[in-house]
């Protein structure tokens, strides 16, 4: 029998502390090789287009995908979960889409920002920008954010709101250079098809997390990083998003860069490779907006929902 869950069923079963361990553990898996990894893609209408993303983790013996329109909320999004033998486990609402790209950073910045960061400089105020916050202060011990958009009033109103939710001041930025100079963490989650910011602004030692294209990253900041990490190559190989630039793709088309400079985070997570070798280092981070993280959201909810008996059997 499958499992049919509702978003409003499984939004209380997960919480950001929960997000980040389970994403913790599933790069671990990644790292070891045990995950099976394919790039996201797009289904395009007129006006939209749906999100495909999916995965499959060989040590907890699941794989699934996860479905949702590209302009709606986060509640539209739909994950169908598989055991590995072939049953249709669970079909669920899933309201965690946020959740995943929030605790994928975080993750990032435990293994890559310097374990004294303190200040955190976001860019990008959209629907990833809150979570980012939150979850960087389960990992730092953060006592400064400052944030910059290019909208005044939204930027105003997303620090009053992140003030109440963070639980310490969050200071909007009149320029994009106070959000990134002197940090010890910059967040951006732009939509930019432009480089944001060049690599002079970021100071010795800072942690650069990109959850937005990578096209918002200076070719430069690619470059001239000591450590450049990515949730997947193979996800940045075969990026969703088609309009150019791909900076990376391109830097390393170009012979200036190749994919042997470029660290997985799996790798990280597992102590194979570094994620900076001194506190001088500048290090960056792009999330590849892969799927197999959300597959283990869903395993983790399902089993969840199946001992709280939420949910309704259906037969198909």
């Amino acid at each position: 029998m499958t499992l049919l869950l509702t978003a409003a069923e499984v939004r209380p079963l997960l919480d950001m502390a929960k997000a980040i361990s389970l994403t913790e553990d599933v790069f671990a898996e990644f790292g070891r090789g045990r995950v099976d990894v394919h790039a996201p893609f797009h289904l395009w209408v007129q006006g939209g287009a749906l999100r495909v993303v999916a995965g499959a983790l060989q040590d907890s013996k699941h794989m699934g995908v996860r479905v949702g329109p590209t302009q709606g909320p986060p509640d539209a999004h739909v994950a169908v979960l598989y055991s590995s033998d072939g049953p249709l486990e669970a079909i669920m609402g899933y309201p965690f889409s946020t959740f995943r790209t929030a605790a994928t950073v975080a993750v990032c910045m435990k293994h890559m920002a310097r374990a004294n960061a303190r200040r955190v400089g976001l860019i990008g105020t959209g629907m990833n920008a809150l979570g980012q916050l939150i979850a960087a202060r389960l990992v730092r011990d953060i006592n400064e954010i400052v944030v910059y958009s290019r909208d005044a009033e939204r930027r105003r109103r997303f620090c009053e709101e992140a003030t109440r939710e963070v639980g310490i001041t969050v200071r909007p930025a009149e320029t994009a250079r106070e959000a990134v100079s002197d940090m010890d963490i910059v967040v951006t989650c732009s939509s930019s098809r432009q480089p944001l910011f060049p690599f002079e602004w970021l100071k010795k030692g800072t942690h650069l997390s990109s959850v937005g294209p990578i096209s918002e990253l200076d070719p430069d900041i690619l470059m001239k990083s000591n450590r450049r990490v990515v949730s997947s190559r193979v996800q940045e190989e075969n990026y969703y998003i088609k309009t150019p630039p791909f900076p990376l793709v391109e830097l390393i088309e170009a012979g200036r860069l190749s994919w042997n400079d470029v660290t997985e985070l799996g790798e990280v997570v597992v102590g194979s490779k570094p994620g900076r070798s001194s506190d001088d280092d500048i290090t960056v981070f792009h999330e590849s907006q892969g799927g197999f993280g959300d597959v283990a959201f869903a395993a983790w909810v399902y089993a969840e929902a199946r001992k709280r008996g939420l949910g309704k059997e259906l037969a198909f």
